[in-house]
């Protein structure tokens, strides 16, 4: 086939804003993946440079989006907007499920309907609205509404006072200028399950995040990594069972397609929480489907190649192989 690449490049890692952009290496990386599979690769960028030379989607059959836009909550919609108005296809989720996804609140209301456990929060609007008595328990977490890849998450987002919660949301809201969201801090550890395919979706084995021993935060999202680290939940058939169902609920909740990524804490008594779903996932290889692949015994190319046949079957597409 000849599949079109659209993406957003990080070109500056210390720029926060492009902190949801991918560097050079998983772009490449992924077009070599899907080359490896008998397909030509059409670099498409960014839904910006789609605008400014649309005519280049007349030569694909197939678009493998992983752009995330640049700003405010419905950004990572903007490219499979564009795609649906000239009628082209595409890899992943349409621009509701993706903007619901990246909308941490919306994301625990349809949970909180689906009747899937997520930590207590509030969501703050302006800081001046911060309840003189919290309706939840410390300590807890305090995040951008809207952000990915642990954009205003550091060791300093964890508050164990009132005090120490209206500093942290003075200077978040100072730095991301959005509304925040205050959440319960499950304090034992932290999975990621990858889901892939339609009908019906596989959520695959949950990986462990390692944890700041002192935080309590997941380490990927810590700069510098903690020099000591833990990952402190078994993963017995009990834990991975409830993991796979709350992964599979909120990827049918939010009509997810094709693949998805779902962040999830557990307490010290093998609860299990939802944090997030990422329906844009990275494809970093030394990610979350890169030690998925290893843990499988496969590789990094041939789970692409999943994610490509669920798009492909759901569309109703014949899988051509360039000769």
């Amino acid at each position: 086939m000849q599949i079109g690449l659209t993406y957003d490049l990080q070109t500056d890692p210390t720029d926060e804003r492009q902190a949801e952009f991918d560097p050079p290496r998983t772009i490449e990386r992924l077009r070599r993946a899907l080359e490896s599979l008998g397909h030509a690769v059409i670099p498409l960028g960014s839904a910006h440079e789609l605008l400014r030379a649309s005519s280049r989607l007349g030569q694909v059959e197939l678009v493998f989006n992983i752009a995330e836009g640049s700003e405010g909550r419905c950004r990572e919609s903007w490219v499979p907007m564009l795609l649906e108005l000239r009628g082209v296809p595409y890899v992943g989720s349409d621009p509701l499920a993706l903007a619901m996804g990246l909308d941490k609140v919306m994301t625990k209301r349809v949970a909180m309907a689906d009747g899937i456990p997520t930590p207590r929060w509030i969501s703050l609007e302006r800081p001046e609205a911060l309840p003189r008595e919290l309706p939840l328990s410390f300590p807890v977490i305090v995040k951008p509404r809207h952000e990915g890849s642990g954009r205003g998450i550091d060791a300093g987002a964890v508050a164990q006072t009132r005090e120490a919660l209206a500093r942290r949301v003075e200077w978040l809201s100072a730095r991301c200028p959005q509304p925040l969201l205050i959440e319960e801090l499950i304090p034992g550890g932290e999975l990621t399950v990858c889901v892939i395919g339609n009908s019906p979706p596989v959520a695959y084995p949950a990986i462990q995040r390692p944890v700041d021993p002192v935080t309590r935060l997941a380490c990927h999202v810590l700069k510098p990594a903690p020099s000591r680290v833990e990952s402190p939940v078994i993963l017995d058939e009990a834990i991975e069972r409830q993991a796979r169902r709350i992964a599979l609920g909120i990827f049918d909740a939010l009509g997810c397609r094709d693949v998805a990524r779902v962040d999830l804490r557990v307490d010290d008594r093998g609860r299990l929480y939802l944090l997030e779903i990422n329906p844009l996932p990275s494809f970093d290889p030394e990610g979350s489907f890169g030690l998925l692949a290893e843990y499988l015994g496969t590789t990094y190319e041939e789970l692409v190649g999943r994610v490509l046949e669920a798009a492909v079957q759901r569309l109703q597409m014949s899988l051509r192989v360039m000769g």
